[in-house]
């Protein structure tokens, strides 16, 4: 009794252990909301960020540059004139020195089309930079599920593993009760013994299962200690959308093909801005002496125009560039025809291994329905002396078994379902798919 009792308190421990006493109840909700917080989401944010700025940064490119110069002065002049009078010419020397003031405004009034270009390419990228951000968000939200419900299987296959170590326990005792009665032998006692120590290395390896997994979520979610989570596994249940159904989602919504697109748009852009370099600019130009007593006497006090300019040549050969951006063009439609492709069969694959685990789970109800009954009727058969030892152990450790697969299927069914959503671009269908989502279990009171 004094070993039942303190296997007994030490199991008790081992299920406390991974649950922090402090901690607030974490459902999924909550936990998809803590996120955020992840270094990873917050670095793709400030990376959107960042293109909106440059993004509303070349909205005033076709505004008015308006500029002062200032610079400190001084020329002499010599001006030689005729005096009518006299009919002699003279000459005067002129000095002057002083703090020269120019207003300059230049305001581009064609640009062949660049300008505006440079600013639809710069949305464009920043459409880029929001599909990188939903691609990390669901590759993290897929990671948040398979952790989530892996503790929350963990945790289920340490109680399972905990209550076959105490009834392989009491099956130790009555085994021992029993040699020592004569009805059964000191084999039969240390096949009850040798089972015992198997579901004890069971029960330890779940444990340090489960703390493994918890040990990231809390990392993942950048918490300081992790509570129990409120939100149970779910029951798998069949899916209600044909596949052709998550493909078509999937071509309109995994950010994948957003990205792509986004980068044909930049790519036009980029076309239009070099097939612009090949256009003439105009320009209105205008400029302002604030000090005239520092003007040159050669030079306006102001002045305003309307200009032209044409590079026949440039540095950088324009059709050159321009064949650049037909080979980029060229090599993303190869790139969007082959993400088409890759995504498809993805979906697809995912849609058979959901399909698969529900089917297994449906199939381990009915053995571990079987496995229970079973090990029932050998403990009371071993009790009237009808049967051996090792055949309730061995009993005992298959209902073990079928319950931990029928877990992990569960488990499985989810994480492929999470998969699913996850390339079909739609993670918050999944409470729909799987109404248990919805609920909530309550926490152990200490």
């Amino acid at each position: 009794m004094q070993l039942r009792s303190s296997l007994t308190r030490w199991s008790s421990i081992l299920l406390l252990l991974p649950v922090s006493l402090n901690a607030m109840p974490l459902s999924l909700a909550d936990a998809e909301k803590r996120l955020a917080s992840n270094p990873m989401m917050q670095a793709q944010q400030a990376d959107v960020d960042a293109w909106q700025a440059q993004q509303r940064a070349l909205n005033s490119l076709d505004l008015p540059q308006l500029s002062i110069t200032v610079a400190g002065i001084a020329y002499e002049k010599e001006v030689t004139f005729d005096i009518p009078v006299i009919n002699q010419p003279a000459e005067l020397d002129v000095f002057r020195s002083g703090i020269r003031s120019q207003l300059n405004l230049l305001w581009p009034l064609y640009t062949g089309g660049r300008t505006d270009a440079a600013r639809q390419q710069a949305g464009a990228r920043v459409t880029e930079a929001e599909a990188e951000q939903r691609q990390l968000q669901l590759s993290q939200l897929k990671r948040l599920f398979d952790l989530y419900f892996s503790s929350q299987m963990m945790q289920q296959v340490v109680q399972v593993r905990q209550q076959a170590l105490q009834t392989l326990e009491a099956h130790v005792h009555k085994a021992k009760r029993f040699e020592q009665e004569g009805l059964i032998t000191r084999l039969n006692r240390m096949q009850a013994e040798v089972a015992h120590a198997e579901a004890r290395r069971e029960a330890v390896m779940a444990q340090r299962q489960l703390s493994d997994v918890r040990a990231a979520l809390q990392n993942l979610l950048q918490l300081n200690e992790l509570g129990c989570l409120s939100t149970p596994l779910p029951q798998p249940v069949p899916l209600t959308k044909p596949v052709d159904w998550f493909v078509s989602q999937a071509k309109r919504h995994n950010p994948v093909f957003q990205q792509l697109l986004a980068k044909d748009q930049q790519l036009k852009q980029q076309l239009r801005i070099e097939q612009g370099k090949r256009l003439p600019e105009m320009f209105l130009v205008a400029s302002y002496d604030v000090n005239r007593s520092a003007t040159p006497l050669t030079e306006p006090d102001w002045s305003i125009g309307i200009g032209m300019r044409y590079h026949f040549t440039t540095p950088v050969d324009r059709r050159a560039s321009a064949n650049v951006v037909h080979s980029r063009q060229q090599q993303l439609a190869y790139s969007h025809q082959q993400a088409d492709a890759d995504i498809q069969l993805a979906v697809e694959s995912s849609y058979r291994t959901v399909l698969l685990h529900l089917e297994q789970f449906e199939l381990l109800q009915q053995d571990l329905q079987l496995a229970r009954e079973h090990a029932r009727l050998q403990q009371h058969a071993f009790e009237q002396g009808m049967t051996t030892s090792l055949d309730v152990t061995d009993a005992r450790l298959k209902q073990a078994a079928a319950e931990v697969q029928a877990l992990q299927a569960a488990f499985q069914y989810s994480s492929a379902l999470a998969q699913l959503t996850q390339l079909s671009g739609q993670p918050e269908r999944i409470t729909s798919w799987l109404p248990t989502l919805m609920q909530q279990q309550s926490c152990p009171a200490f």
